[in-house]
């Protein structure tokens, strides 16, 4: 039996798996996994299996309501979620980092939510008595890392919310379909910024594994952010990336709400020239912190010692707040 998660099969662990094809090609072998896409299920046949036949079932859980919102202060946004919509109620809390995951769970203790957190820097001792409180007691959310989940199946979790965008969709996915195991409706949160995005990047960059490795870590993070973006069914976008096809499923945020579309093509060449003019007159690239700035017309520190509050588009997006310009970039 094979697993996989989001990484290249090719990687030590899975890919030494195909030694048992080659050592054993007549002993039956089953390959099961929950969330990969169709580059992953040939992979995965590809290398432990011998003319194996493929049995996909829909990855569609309807009792799920799939929800982004723009993320301006998220925790602050997470617990008017939970005590608006979810007071009393069983949860998981997906946070990127272990520090984020204390800190939550302290926030949202301190609020009267049951919560607690759970990652690999605790102990063996206190993650099992975590565990056990959140599988025996009634409302009880825990705040995690991707460390928890694997083989949990708790009926009545009513939602699973991320703080912090996922790496991928098939993690996305994994995580999310935890909620609502009893088929009841359940709620996928996910608060979603700019700062989720860079952040990610420089995960991927800054990490030691191979360019092949990097790239495909860069085209599932591509996939996520277009979920996250996506102005039309969340559904019909996530059911397609596993390569099934849907119909708007009117249980989603887009389709309940449907977002607003404004033409964007002016703004997004005052962007481009804002950011095309900064890079020429001082032969490097910027933040976007910076290059906003220099749309809205603040003449900081910054601004000034490189001279841009004297290029042409200095002040020509003052017409938008901050907010808009990031969620253009």
């Amino acid at each position: 039996t094979a697993c996989r998660n989001g990484a290249t099969i090719s990687a030590p662990t899975y890919g030494q798996l195909s030694i048992l094809r080659e050592r054993w090609p007549h002993v039956p072998r089953v390959a099961l996994t929950a969330t990969a896409d169709v580059p992953t299920r040939q992979e995965i046949a590809d290398k432990l299996l011998r003319d194996g036949r493929a049995f996909v079932s829909s990855f569609d859980r309807p009792n799920i309501r799939y929800r982004v919102v723009e993320k301006r202060d998220g925790r602050a946004q997470l617990l008017q979620f939970i005590r608006g919509e979810h007071a009393g109620d069983c949860g998981v809390v997906y946070c990127l980092s272990r520090n984020t995951v204390e800190e939550v769970a302290t926030m949202l203790a301190a609020q009267g939510i049951a919560a607690l957190p759970y990652h690999a820097g605790l102990s063996a001792e206190m993650r099992a008595h975590h565990l056990r409180r959140f599988l025996d007691e009634d409302g009880i959310v825990m705040v995690a890392t991707i460390a928890f989940g694997m083989g949990i199946d708790k009926p009545d979790v009513r939602f699973v919310a991320h703080l912090d965008m996922p790496r991928s969709i098939e993690g996305y996915f994994q995580e999310t379909g935890r909620a609502g195991r009893d088929g009841l409706p359940a709620q996928a949160w996910l608060a979603y910024g700019l700062q989720d995005v860079v952040q990610q990047r420089r995960l991927i960059e800054l990490s030691e594994a191979d360019a092949t490795y990097k790239r495909l870590s860069t085209a599932k993070l591509d996939a996520m952010l277009a979920l996250a973006e996506a102005a039309d069914c969340r559904r019909v976008r996530l059911l397609a990336y596993f390569d099934e096809t849907s119909t708007p499923c009117g249980n989603c945020d887009n389709c309940l709400s449907p977002p607003e579309l404004i033409d964007a093509t002016e703004s997004a060449q005052k962007l481009l020239s804002t950011i095309y003019r900064c890079q020429q007159a001082s032969g490097t690239r910027f933040a976007a912190t910076h290059i906003i700035d220099v749309l809205r017309g603040k003449r900081g520190d910054k601004v000034e010692r490189y001279g841009h509050h004297a290029v042409s588009t200095f002040g020509i997006g003052a017409d938008l707040d901050e907010q808009d310009w990031r969620s253009l970039l």
